[in-house]
Order: C-alpha cells, then structure tokens, then sequence
C-alpha cells in the first residue's frame, strides 16, 4: 500500500468513527462515510469490503484504561499500591477521555453494547477486555490485601469489579456530554471507591484529602448551576 493510499484509509477510518459516534453504527451508511472523508463510494469498497469490516477496523487502536497489567512491577515496588492505583486509573482514563479518538471509541462500545450494531467478534473483544482488566486490577489488589491494606471483608476481585463497573459509569458520564469537556470532578466516584476500600481511610484521608474534598466542592457547585 503506497502512502497515498495509506492516507485515504486513515482518512476513512477517522470519518467513519465521527460518523458512527454522531449518528450511530447502525445509522451511518457508506456514503455517509464517503462523504465526510470527501471521497467516491468506491474509494470506500476499494478498502474496506463492507460497513462491517469498517467497524471492526476503527475499534483495532481502542485502549481500554483498565488493563493496569502491564504496570504490575511499579504496584509492587510502590509502598502503597493502592495509593499508586488511583493515580495510575486517574491517568489512564483522563489520557481515554482527552483523546478524541478513544473517547469517541468507548462511547460508541457502551452505546452498543448488547446490541446487534457490532460485530461478534468486537462484542468478544469487549467481554475479553473486560475479563482482562478485572484480572489485572485483582492482582494488583491482591499486592494490598497482602500487606493488610484492603478493608476487613473485602477481597480484591469484590473490589477490583467495583473499580471496573463504577469506571464504566465514569467513562459513559463523560463521554455523553455534549460539551467535550472533562469535569474537574470526573474522578470522583473511583476516588471514593478506592478510599472505601482502604483498610485505614483515615490513612488514606492524608494521601488525598484535598482532591476529594475539592472535588465533592466542585461537584456541589455544578449540582446547584
């Protein structure tokens, strides 16, 4: 593939997924793809041999923020791995949800899942994303439970599914607004999440005392706007 063709693919494929997250995968036809990217029908199928296999393309560079495996060394050096947890979550997903790109790819995955727009095999992807994140986070939990800093009661896969299902509520929150905006507030939920699942939320309380409380601030003000 020379670099002029390289180029109209890559040009498809950023048309097709703003079209997909303005009007849905169902929705969008080819010529509506076509004709945000400026090129011939044609141009489309000599590419991509249906709407589907568009699909399947613009979800290949989707990163999903809660896979924290391939950071499990940092988590074992660190003194708190709970701690190092959330500035690693907050990072990833504020990275997500900065990125025009990625935000418009998770939008589009919570807007469809379930439904018949995607393909089996990116619905299978998801559910192995899934798995996988849900996987890491236990083994990085894990490494605090070890060392006594989980609360009495909990185990590290009850908390890491509370990290993964209230993360996917901060990604749908803030990737639905129609100001493409970031909230200073957008982290708060797993903040709390995370100082709930500490074993001395006093201790915690002096790790990240300001941000929550700044947050829960920031969070009342828009709530009265």
């Amino acid at each position: 593939m020379n670099l002029r063709s390289e180029r109209t693919r890559a040009t498809l494929l950023d048309a097709a997924l703003n079209a997909f997250a303005q009007r849905g995968i169902r929705a969008t036809t080819l010529e509506d793809i076509a004709l945000a990217a400026k090129v011939t029908r044609g141009a489309v199928y000599w590419h991509f041999a249906d709407k589907l296999a568009i699909v399947r393309e613009v979800f290949n560079d989707m990163v999903w923020p809660f896979d924290v495996g391939s950071d499990i060394e940092l988590f074992r050096r660190s003194g708190n791995p709970l701690h190092t947890l959330r500035d690693v979550l907050w990072l990833r997903l504020k990275n997500c949800l900065d990125d025009t790109a990625q935000r418009n790819m998770i939008e589009l995955l919570i807007k469809s899942r379930g439904a018949p727009d995607l393909p089996d095999d990116v619905s299978q992807r998801l559910e192995q994303l899934t798995t996988q994140s849900i996987q890491s986070l236990t083994a990085v939990l894990n490494i605090s439970y070890m060392r006594h800093g989980l609360r009495r009661g909990l185990t590290p896969v009850d908390v890491a599914t509370g990290i993964h299902a209230t993360g996917l509520g901060v990604l749908a929150e803030n990737t639905s607004q129609l100001v493409r905006k970031l909230s200073p507030t957008f982290f708060l939920p797993l903040e709390l999440v995370l100082l709930g699942a500490s074993a001395d939320p006093r201790k915690e309380r002096t790790l990240f005392p300001m941000r929550v409380a700044g947050q829960l601030n920031l969070k009342q003000k828009e709530l009265s706007r």
